[in-house]
């Protein structure tokens, strides 16, 4: 008992291992915590999982991305999930549907936001390149089929040419 009062004002003895810690890859440890999310009945048994995962391997930011893009992908797959996850799931769509709701000005603040974020990079999938249309991709076949390489001012197409050539993605 000593050795616990000891050991809890103190520290752990120089005698005394601690667990040893495991070389996996970041990926490897996110894919574990991935799956203990996934699988959890009960949000009892996830916190009891997770915290004996975290103890075992620690955290990092690199494991915090992999396990944030392990669950994105798994949302996206549709992959089914345990009741824990399920619930936390359609709490947090209940949530963000309750925001918008509750707050539209600030909602539409946020997708327009977003949508500036997203135009750079939508604009140049397109085709409307920095130096012009981009050969090959649908922005050439528009302008190829109903413009004929002559576009007049004012037309939507020159518009869309304009902020591809001004508006970068810097993602």
């Amino acid at each position: 008992m000593l050795k616990s009062i000891w050991g809890c004002i103190f520290g752990t003895l120089a005698d005394e291992q601690l667990p040893p810690a495991d070389r996996r890859s970041s990926e490897s440890i996110a894919s574990d915590i991935v799956t203990i999310i996934l699988n959890a009945d009960t949000c009892d048994l996830l916190q009891k999982q997770l915290k004996e995962e975290m103890y075992i391997n620690g955290w990092s930011e690199a494991i915090a991305e992999a396990i944030l893009h392990g669950l994105e992908n798994a949302i996206k797959a549709g992959t089914e999930m345990a009741q824990a996850a399920a619930e936390a799931a359609a709490k947090s769509k209940d949530a963000a549907i309750g925001f918008m709701t509750e707050h539209p000005m600030y909602a539409t603040l946020i997708a327009l936001g977003i949508l500036a974020l997203l135009t750079p990079w939508a604009l140049e999938i397109l085709g409307f390149g920095e130096l012009g249309p981009i050969e090959g991709s649908w922005a050439a076949a528009w302008q190829s089929r109903w413009y004929g390489g002559r576009v007049l001012k004012g037309d939507l197409f020159g518009y869309f040419q304009r902020l591809g050539m001004k508006w970068h993605w810097t993602f």
